[in-house]
């Protein structure tokens, strides 16, 4: 018969909506494409704006004279005049200072065992008698050992000083010193 629980006057719940089909959208691709398109086409106009229009051309040169008559001589080139050197005797020529004798500096153990390598400038000043007075380094060689070794054997070399107006006198020279393996005996440069 009839189910106790169920009541007559009840109306059975209504069925859940059928669900929606996906909705179909535009894929990111085709907007990704679409921007790409877009910046191209930006592209080629504006590079078509920026290139001149074919400019006029220069018109053409004026032409003197009848074309017969032969072109007119050009004058010789002058040569300066030269002016007489004063002899040797009367001025005598400036010059810098320069090293006369440098006795190659000793390799410091150190830097031959670490195999270090380099070049150092220094700048030394030289009084009138050709004598250093005060060296210091200008350009580092990366090896505080080889710097060294530069600045002591710079302290017994000899100078012929500079030169001005027929008289020594004090200047600076600046002297590379080159440290490396190959000028010492009993050492192969390895690679």
């Amino acid at each position: 018969m009839s189910d106790p629980m169920r009541r007559p006057d009840d109306v059975p719940p209504p069925a859940a909506p059928p669900p929606e089909p996906p909705r179909k959208g535009s894929s990111p691709l085709i907007w990704i494409l679409l921007l790409v398109a877009l910046v191209a086409l930006g592209w080629y106009f504006l590079s078509k704006r920026d290139i001149p229009q074919s400019e006029p051309l220069p018109p053409p040169p004026p032409t003197i004279g009848d074309g017969v008559t032969p072109p007119a001589e050009r004058e010789p080139a002058r040569t300066p005049e030269r002016t007489p050197r004063p002899s040797a005797s009367t001025a005598p020529a400036d010059r810098p200072a320069r090293v006369v004798n440098q006795p190659r500096p000793d390799y410091p153990a150190a830097a031959l065992r670490n195999r270090e390598e380099g070049s150092v400038t220094l700048l030394v000043q030289v009084d009138a008698a050709g004598k250093p007075t005060d060296i210091s380094v200008e350009q580092r060689s990366r090896s505080r050992d080889l710097d060294r070794a530069a600045m002591e054997a710079a302290r017994n070399w000899t100078f012929e000083p500079a030169i001005r107006n027929g008289k020594p006198e004090a200047s600076s020279v600046r002297v590379p010193v080159d440290f490396t393996l190959e000028d010492q005996p009993g050492t192969t440069a390895r690679n």
